[in-house]
């Protein structure tokens, strides 16, 4: 039970750390940008799930940054 109660204290600890409740690692601005919305919706219209699209139909989704090249 010690154990228990040690566990909620530290998940109690831990979610007041984010008062506003997002949990979010910052992206490296070098990566591109997904275009997660016409991404779900392409995938809706097509019937396929994200990992089956080929590399060729994944690219139209990123959005490129000036520090990032698309190869």
């Amino acid at each position: 039970m010690k154990a228990d109660k040690k566990l909620i204290k530290e998940i109690d600890e831990f979610d007041d750390a984010f008062p506003n409740g997002v949990f979010a690692i910052p992206r490296n601005p070098k990566d591109p940008r997904v275009k997660v919305r016409a991404l779900w919706d392409y995938c809706k219209e097509k019937g396929v799930d994200p990992e089956d699209l080929s590399e060729v139909e994944m690219k139209q989704f990123l959005i490129k940054s000036n520090n990032y090249k698309n190869t």
